[in-house]
Parts: structure tokens; sequence; C-alpha cells
């Protein structure tokens, strides 16, 4: 069987390898690295669930070791819950027991009691309990509807070596429990060179931070 050949025209060759020079390099390192990806709470009726304030309970741990051209970590979480009696679901995450973020919340900020804010935390479902039940799917009151979906992710400026991370749930109202299920908890770093890197100024490269270990 005879083949044709077809011979690129040298202009269009000449197009391609100029663009080649022209495009931006790629920052070594700038590339998101996965350094953990594990499944939580996904057997036959199986969830989290905790009545207690904060600091609440630990609904993951893991340590992980950055690599050295990487100066920034991030934490997401990705699951479904609910909650009862109108309790909001509050959750923090720590590295080597310190806040990722440790600032101030919004409007539907996590509250002792309802009346005192917590720093480092965040409330990702509120349902409210209805007068006439809305939901009650579980028998735990009218906002109790089962199933929302919950996704964060906080970041921080890191150092190369081992860390450990944690997620932890809490509600904020005593005895009201919130709960969680088919959770999903991935980890990943970074390098941001220059600029902003989680409210802070990224640190500086050394000359041998691109070299493997």
């Amino acid at each position: 069987m005879r083949r044709t050949m077809t011979i690129m025209p040298i202009a269009v060759l000449a197009v391609l390898m100029t663009a080649a020079v022209w495009l931006p390099p790629v920052e070594a390192g700038s590339e998101l690295l996965r350094l953990a990806a594990d499944p939580r709470y996904h057997g036959p009726f199986e969830e989290k669930f905790t009545a207690l304030e904060p600091p609440g309970t630990v609904i993951y741990d893991k340590t992980v070791f950055v690599p050295r051209n990487a100066n920034v970590l991030y934490l997401t979480m990705s699951t479904t819950g609910d909650a009862h009696g109108g309790a909001a679901s509050c959750f923090t995450a720590l590295v080597d027991g310190v806040f990722f973020n440790a600032g101030g919340q919004g409007a539907a900020r996590c509250a002792l009691g309802g009346t005192q804010s917590v720093p480092g935390w965040v409330t990702l479902l509120k349902v409210p309990d209805a007068a006439s039940a809305n939901c009650n799917d579980g028998g735990g009151g009218g906002g109790d509807c089962h199933d929302n979906s919950i996704k964060y992710e906080w970041c921080t400026p890191i150092k190369r070596g081992p860390h450990r991370v944690e997620v932890r749930m809490a509600t904020d109202t005593a005895g009201q429990n919130v709960f969680i299920e088919q959770a999903f908890f991935y980890v990943d770093a970074s390098r941001i060179k220059s600029g902003s890197a989680c409210g802070a100024t990224a640190r500086p490269p050394r000359d041998d931070d691109d070299d493997d270990d």
C-alpha cells in the first residue's frame, strides 16, 4: 500500500517555531500538587456527627509532606450534611494545630449560643427550624433537611516538610446534632513566587527550591 506523505510548508513551520519561542515560561512548581485524596464516611448508614460547640470534633486528620518547591497548602472538603433543630454546622481547618485562616465570619457566623462569634470557624450549613416543619427528615425538627451540599477550601502559606492537617466540625447550639456523610478531603500544594499567598506575602524563592529531593 502506498502512503502519501504531507510535507509541512516552510512558512507554517516558521510560524509555529516563532510562537513556541514567545510562549511565556511556566513557573517551576506553579502546578497544583495533590498530596492526599481521601474519602470518608461512605459506608452504609455511616456518618459523622457532633452536638459539641467549638472546638467540636475531628472529622479529618492526615499528615502530609510538602515538597520544597511549594509554599502554599490547600485543604478542600466536599461532602453532604444536615443539622437538627435549626443548628448551624460549623467547620475549621488546622495545620500543625494552628488555624489555616483565623479571621472572623460573615453574617451567618458560627456563634456560641448564638451570641459569641468564634475566630477561625466558618458556618457552611444553617437551615431554619421553621414553626411548621419544613423537613424533619430524620426526626430532628423542622431544620432537619437531609443531604445539603457542603464545599469549602482553606489555604495558608507553608514550609517544606511534614505537616499535620485537621478538619473539625461543631454545632453552634449545644446539644443539637450536626452531620456529614459521603465526604471527600483533598490536600494540595503549589508554588507562588511573588505577590499574595492566602492573604500573606509569598516567601521569596531560594536558588534550590526547584531541585528535586
